[in-house]
């Protein structure tokens, strides 16, 4: 970066000492200011920000009169507004969670985001390493608030007060912000009394000259929550007799208690002038050391302790100190501390001169008391302004020195009136010192920044970017930032611009202008209008780009001129192509582009004809959209008009740009010798301009529904023309003289041909859609030089190729050429509104003056609607500086716990967790059921999907014995729906609509379905592994496809139905019976079909087939059909014989690292691991890097760029910033110590595998082990699936595990581990193809592991914490692992015993795999902090929702809304809200519903509370269940019990 900051005036550079400090950004709150300008002109203008308070004022906060009228109470306190205040949303924290939160890390959180944003720094993009350095007071909200609520002696635990701990310790400071803010750096946090943030900032020095970070923010907070009420005094003690701090006056008597948080941001002096950062002021040095025990008491200061910390310091700095004018005291104004101080600083200063009298000195304390772990950096900042602003501060409360101090014999003197601070023959210094009770002393020295070069005044035009969480934010931040323009005119407007664009995190809501000055920028941003060009939301991921080219008619002279006189990139490559072109064009073609003065009309004459039309548009289009690219404006799809087709396909690669200047070039030349034609155009569709053909008239172009081209020969045109106008039309002729798209072309088509086919061609790398056929191209078309010569004859289809472009919802479109033809016909499409925004680069050709505004307010619109736009490109490589702006207004709401307004604490939690979190399978055999068969409901019926084989047969006897009362239906597997005969049909098995009819038709002929038995999974034989599908289909599909039958044809209704889903192969019971892994997802899609659906009793039975026609098949029949009415809580049996087995999961003790009996992992060991780049992944990876130096093979879907260019690329701001995290992740893998090997492969590709694994032999000589990681996160409810999400989810997990394992089957591998998931026993709402993948892998892990040479585990893991399908994931305390301890879990299994499966469950595991809400509700409803949260809470205001609010109305609905406000922590929430969008989550769904259970004594499920996320669907809900319970108990009365009911 240029070098924008030099020395004027300064001592030149050798005169540094080369560690040097910057402070190039700081932000504060402190009493009676909210930030540091504020507080600057407070302590310029001496106030003091202390307050009196009145007795009524007192009274009113509970001081009683005994205390009022004690003299020795002090009716005074420093007030902080704003504690109990934070922007909780803007953070991520939901208003439960900022209310647990330390306010001081609340407060400390938003001062890092604000002082990172006054250095103009946006962490996420920025490349270096950022630290945190800092402190905090004692936490007083924990104390005194929080703790009461928790209750200790109430039977807490310790983890439930760890849970407590997590956002109030203070040990959490800089991690919190460095995790929020996603900083790389050192996250320290100090701890030195009251020199803590001075000591942070000396710290973070020292990580800046040892190169631990790149950048450092330092400072620190405390917060006096006792400030509204006075204070005792006690003589000698640190606190003040009347309120007032009088540092160095003989009235001195001690301070009063501030509250505040400051942060300053540092980095190496050198770095900050390389990059252009604004210097405040610069540390020439700094020190720290303790007074060790040279005082007489602990508390004591010491003069030697503090003098050998200045003497340090000003030492290091290389600086006499007689060249320091001003000194920041600690100044507490105590009679012991201050006569100390002095002596300390006389002590050091005279170390260099005995001169006198010449060092103002004093104290912030005076303005704002003593801020405790935030008083170091307070000063700190106080002395930065003076000395930016030339001026010494006054220190208040100043009359006459304290007797004990000598000041006419020191160098010092009190300055206690505001001041200018002349200039002298060195730099303005200052020194600021900070005392910390237990003796820890620093002391930090300043010098003024150095002179800053003037900014070239430009009145080109910016763009000035604006983004915020929601819409107050953004028009606070607007009114902020004009009036800041306002007052800065001197301020480079190209500066701000650029700190603008690159120094801030882009939010979701965008706004921007654009300005071609101070005055203009502020004018517009304060309008009563608001004055924001483009307001936007941004989506989630950036939209795709559609570049639309247009043809002829468009050229004019001086395209572009503004592009071509400012960015480099469209200059370069119109230069290339004029220059490409000179031979066979005879000229420079810029002549006719950019004329000079006075010779426009001429080269606007020479452009009109084709063959100057051709190539020269081309040129500009092609330029403008590498310029654009440059930028980082990628099209994802391109639609060209007529010549603009052939920029697409240059851009695509189809041809080369010197084939396509060829190609152009002979096309214009070929047209300019076509005979003389016409053009016109009409508003009539396609098919109402047929009869106006037959005059010998082509359609050229179709350019919108009602917008076409007619051309033709002149008198065919005119004849058309004539009918049209006859009928009252207007056609409009078109200013050109040929008539290409037509019969005319025909004559020059061949040789166009030629021309096409003497140059390669290559498949498009960029989809363009054609002109010809109004659909993508394809390659073979693109390549063939017979579409080129058709595509000028042919009709240019431009409707229908943006009815494809915005078939695809969120594109933005982007004209790319002169004028904004094209823009206006996409605007005027049927489907326009389906774009994020039709923008056009350039102006139409009568208001070229505004092409230049234009590409800025373009460039700006398309940041908002969230193109990632490459900032630096836009500033052609100008040189630019980071300046000081309004930082981001946050959005503040009180969250607050009162202070003893609990009556007590929660009930103690759920018991204990295990002593272990593994656990394996095991099967235990049960009782055979009795033989008989419940009688089904009257008036049902029963299914029965089967094959014709022994076991079906026998089961469709044995059920028709009831075929009288209770019609039994066979289904068989068929090519489509057929009724074979009555009772007997015949379904394609995965396809859901056939399954509709057989229900629908069943229903309306026999009445509802009451059980239906599914054996279509029971096989003779083993299936072949190629015929895997074939399993799938008519098991996991066939099965999924009548759940959606079920649910579409039931209209609402809830009928209870028992689903027995039998199939052999499916159990690893004995260890002997074959097993088909594919089986094995019915388990868990049925167990979730149960869960979404709670009045269907999905269940599964594994069986081995007994021999047809056999005693054992009659018994495992009548099993079988007393199965489908057995207990719900054994939802998997397997039958073996004549013995049931139920399967039960038994805890496994493993032991601990390195104490096992073998160790599989070996150091240096080679391992792949697939999905190693996704969080999960790389977790594993930096254990074994870390622990086992290990060789690494990490797949991952996306194409890393090649080894030797990470290390810049992970420095390069230009670069995206998750692949900068990326890079920088693989790089710690080695610092590790391991070695890694990046390879792009789909896993489920088994070529690609193949190849991958060879790379990795190839590599690294061996595979030692396999880590199948990958997976594919997408879930919906089972009504919402279809057959692509489901492949994609399986892909990973089916195909690709049998395509990983066989590409290391020549492998000696040690193990193999496939990463499953609980969810595959434990189902989930949502969950049914996920859980079912996962289920596959542990039936795989069982089949492989009896013939494998090495160990096979599949691990059903819980939820990795904000980790792999968890990401994003707010999970309850206690509930899955993080990524370290998930990693060191993985090397205790892989070392352990070789299960083939291995359960992980964090929580109690029975509960876990009992029905959805099996005990959880009550669970998470008496959780920690549960009911305390509810007794203290204050609610906030409703957020700002599309949905208009609805009060409730009527006692059930307002019952709901008081469940819900006081669940989120919401004043008003409408009937209408939805739960997600007003911030909550499923945890939070599910205790609301624990809630309104428990108010109104009914069963809701889950599922359906998930389907009706809204107050009134809810209330709907309840009045429902409560009805059906009312009915169920009139007719329970009235019904003999032996009788059955369907509801």
């Amino acid at each position: 970066m240029n070098t924008l900051n030099e020395q004027a005036g300064q001592p030149d550079a050798a005169a540094t000492t080369g560690i040097e400090i910057a402070i190039v950004g700081m932000a504060g709150r402190f009493p009676g200011a909210d930030d540091v300008d504020v507080f600057w002109r407070n302590i310029r203008d001496g106030v003091e920000s202390v307050a009196g308070f009145t007795d009524e004022q007192l009274r009113a906060r509970g001081i009683s009169q005994e205390l009022l009228e004690d003299p020795a109470y002090v009716k005074a306190g420093v007030q902080f507004k704003g504690f109990d205040q934070f922007d909780a949303g803007f953070f991520g924290y939901s208003p439960r969670e900022a209310e647990y939160l330390d306010p001081q890390q609340r407060i400390f959180l938003e001062c890092a985001w604000a002082a990172l944003e006054h250095a103009g720094c946006d962490a996420h993009s920025w490349p270096g390493k950022i630290g945190v350095y800092a402190g905090e007071g004692p936490n007083l909200y924990l104390m005194r608030h929080l703790l009461p609520a928790f209750g200790l002696g109430d039977g807490r635990g310790i983890a439930d007060l760890l849970g407590l701990m997590s956002g109030n310790s203070g040990g959490s400071l800089c991690t919190r912000v460095a995790y929020k803010l996603n900083l790389r750096g050192p996250a320290v946090t100090v701890q030195t009394a009251c020199s803590t943030s001075l000591a942070a900032v000396h710290t973070a020095c020292q990580s800046l000259l040892g190169y631990d970070c790149d950048m450092a923010l330092a400072g620190g907070v405390w917060l006096n929550l006792l400030q509204d009420n006075g204070y005792l005094y006690q003589a000698g003690a640190i606190l003040s007799p009347d309120g007032h701090c009088r540092a160095f006056d003989e009235k001195a008597a001690g301070t009063v208690i501030g509250s505040g948080a400051g942060i300053v941001v540092l980095k190496r002096l050198d770095d900050a002038l390389r990059d252009g950062d604004t210097i405040h002021a610069v540390i020439k040095g700094s020190a720290a050391n303790n007074d060790g025990a040279d005082k007489v008491g602990f508390t004591a200061p010491s003069v030697n302790g503090q003098a050998e910390a200045i003497r340090a310091a000003q030492l290091i700095a290389g600086v006499p100190a007689e060249s320091v004018g001003y000194i920041e005291a600690h100044g507490t104004g105590t009679v012991l501390g201050d006569p100390i101080e002095l002596a300390a600083l006389t002590q050091a200063f005279q170390a260099d001169s005995g001169r006198t009298g010449y060092c103002a000195i004093g104290s912030v304390k005076t303005n704002v008391g003593h801020l405790d772990a935030a008083a170091g950096v307070t000063g700190l900042i106080k002395t930065v302004m003076a000395l930016k602003h030339k001026t010494l501060p006054a220190s208040l409360h100043f009359e006459r020195p304290n007797p004990q101090i000598d000041f006419a014999a020191s160098p010092f003197y009190v300055n206690a009136a505001t001041k200018a601070w002349p200039a002298g023959a060195t730099p303005r210094r200052a020194g600021v010192s900070s005392f910390g009770i237990g003796g820890t002393n620093v002391h930090v020295v300043l010098e003024e920044a150095p002179a800053v070069k003037s900014a070239e005044t430009s009145s080109s035009w910016q763009v000035l970017p604006l983004s915020a969480q929601n819409t107050a934010a953004l028009q606070q931040a607007g009114r902020q930032l004009g009036r800041h323009l306002e007052a800065s005119s001197d301020q480079s407007l190209a500066d701000i611009a650029h700190t603008l664009q690159s120094g801030r995190r882009a939010q979701p809501l965008r706004a921007t202008i654009v300005a071609n000055g101070n005055a203009m920028g502020a004018q517009t941003l304060l309008s009563p209008e608001g004055g924001f060009e483009q307001v936007m939301r941004a989506p989630a991921t950036a939209p795709e780009v559609a570049f639309l080219f247009p043809g002829g008619g468009t050229q004019h002279a001086n395209m572009g001129a503004a592009l071509y006189r400012d960015d480099p990139v469209f200059r370069g490559e119109v230069d290339r192509c004029c220059a490409l072109l000179n031979d066979a064009m005879g000229m420079d073609l810029r002549q006719l582009l950019y004329p000079a003065a006075g010779a426009e009309a001429a080269a606007d004459h020479k452009l009109s004809c084709i063959e100057y039309t051709q190539p020269v548009l081309f040129i500009v289009e092609y330029a403008m959209a590498r310029a654009w690219m440059a930028r980082g404006v990628q099209p994802a799809v391109m639609l060209g008009h007529s010549l603009g087709e052939y920029v697409a396909a240059c851009l695509a690669g189809v041809f080369s740009l010197e084939d396509a200047l060829r190609i152009v070039t002979a096309r214009g030349r070929l047209m300019q010798s076509m005979p003389a034609g016409a053009m016109t155009a009409i508003a009539l569709t396609e098919a109402e301009l047929a009869p106006f053909l037959q005059a010998g008239c082509d359609i050229a172009a179709i350019n919108g529904e009602q917008l076409c081209v007619l051309a033709g020969p002149l008198q065919a045109i005119e004849a058309a023309e004539k009918q049209l106008s006859a009928r009252g039309l207007l056609p409009r002729r078109l200013h050109v003289a040929i008539a290409s798209h037509s019969a005319m072309t025909e004559s020059i088509v061949a040789e166009l041909q030629q021309v096409v086919a003497s140059v390669p061609r290559h498949a498009p790398r960029i989809p363009f859609i054609s002109n010809v056929t109004g659909k993508p191209i394809t390659p073979e078309q693109a390549v063939d030089p017979a579409y080129w010569a058709s595509h000028l004859r042919s009709t240019v289809r431009f409707a229908d190729g943006l009815a494809v472009l915005l078939g695809v919802a969120g594109r933005v479109v982007l004209e790319v050429g002169p004028g904004e033809t094209l823009a206006g016909l996409a605007r005027q499409h049927p489907l326009a509104a389906s774009a994020a925004g039709i923008w056009a680069s350039q102006a139409h050709p009568q208001q070229q003056a505004r092409n230049e505004r234009q590409l800025a307010s373009v460039t700006g619109a398309l940041w908002c609607a969230g193109v990632e736009i490459d900032w630096a490109a836009c500033r052609a490589g100008q040189p630019r500086r980071q300046v000081p702006l309004p930082t981001y207004p946050f959005q503040r709401q009180s969250y607050w716990v009162e202070a003893g307004s609990f009556e007590g604490g929660a009930k103690a939690g759920a018991t204990g967790a295990a002593t272990d979190v593994f656990y394996v399978p095991t099967w235990k055999r049960t009782e055979p059921l009795l033989p008989v068969q419940t009688p089904a409901p009257a008036g049902t019926c029963t299914l029965v999907f089967g094959e014709t084989r022994s076991l079906t047969d026998s089961l469709i006897r044995h059920l028709h014995q009831d075929a009288d009362t209770h019609p039994v239906v066979w289904v068989e597997q068929g090519p489509a729906f057929v009724e074979i005969s009555p009772r007997h049909y015949a379904v394609r098995p995965g396809e859901r609509s056939d399954h509709e009819q057989v229900l629908r038709k069943v229903q309306a002929e026999l009445g509802p379905v009451s059980k239906i038995h599914h054996l279509w999974s029971v096989d003779d034989e083993l299936a072949a592994p190629s015929q895997s599908d074939q399993m799938l289909e008519r098991g996991f599909f066939s099965l999924l496809a009548l759940a959606q039958a079920l649910d579409a044809v039931s209209a609402g209704s809830e009928r209870k139905l028992a689903i027995q889903v039998v199939a052999n192969q499916m159990e690893d019971v004995s260890g002997l019976e074959p097993l088909c892994p594919e089986k094995a997802t019915l388990f868990s899609l049925a167990k979730v079909i149960g869960q979404e659906y709670p009045h269907i009793d999905c269940r599964v039975t594994d069986v081995v087939l007994p021999v047809p026609g056999s005693d054992a098949e009659a018994w495992l029949v009548k099993q079988l059909a007393a199965d489908v009415s057995a207990r719900h809580d054994e939802p998997l049996v397997a039958y073996r014989g004549p013995h049931r087995w139920v399967k039960a999961y038994e805890p496994l003790a493993l032991p601990a690292p390195g104490a096992g009996p073998q160790q599989r992992l070996r150091t240096h060991g080679v391992y792949l691991i697939t999905g190693g780049l996704g969080g999960v992944g790389l977790s594993v990876a930096r254990h074994l890097a870390k622990s086992w130096q290990a060789k690494l093979v990490l797949f991952g879907r996306t194409p890393l760029p090649e080894r030797s260019k990470w290390e810049a690329l992970a420095a390069s701001p230009e670069q995206p910033a998750a692949l900068r995290r990326k890079l920088l992740q693989l790089l710690e893998l080695e610092a590790l110590g391991g070695e890694v090997l990046v390879l792009s492969a789909d896993v489920a590709d088994a070529a690609q595998m193949q190849a991958a694994a060879a790379q990795a032999r190839a590599r690294f000589g061996a595979i030692h082990g396999v880590i199948h990681a990958a997976g594919h996160a997408n879930s919906g409810m089972i009504g919402q699936r279809n057959r692509a999400m489901v492949d994609a989810v399986f892909a990973p997990k089916l195909r690709g595990t049998q395509a990983l394992l066989e590409a290391v089957r020549e492998d000696a591998l040690d193990f193999v581990l496939f990463c499953s998931s609980i969810s595959s026993m434990a189902g989930g709402l949502g969950m049914s193809d996920y859980a079912a993948a996962n289920a596959y892998l542990d039936a795989l892990a069982a089949q492989v592991q009896r013939s494998a040479r090495h160990a096979v585990f599949s691990v059903n893991w819980d939820a990795w914490r904000d980790l792999g399908m968890a990401a994003g994931m707010v999970l309850p305390e206690g509930v899955g692992m993080d990524g370290p301890e998930g990693a060191l879990a993985l090397e205790r299994i892989v070392n352990g015993p070789a299960f083939s499966q291995v359960v992980i469950s964090t929580t109690d595991l029975e509960q876990r795999l009992g029905e959805l809400d099996s005990g959880m509700l009550e669970l998470i409803e008496s959780g920690p902090l549960a009911h305390a949260a509810r007794a203290g809470r204050r609610n906030h205001p409703r957020p700002a929702l599309d949905t208009p609010y609805v009060a409730p109305d009527g006692d059930l609905e307002t019952g709901l809304a008081a469940v819900w406000q006081d669940m989120l922590g919401i004043t008003a929430v409408g009937i209408h809200d939805n739960l997600f969008e007003l911030g909550g989550d499923s945890l939070l769904a599910i205790q609301i519903l624990a809630r309104v259970r428990k108010a109104y004594e009914i069963e809701l499920h889950p599922a359906a509370f998930f389907k009706a996320p809204t107050i009134a669907d809810l209330a709907l809900l309840v009045e429902t269940r409560l009805i059906e319970e009312i009915e169920n108990g009139e007719s329970s009365e009235n019904k003999d019990p032996a009788d059955a009911a369907t509801v």
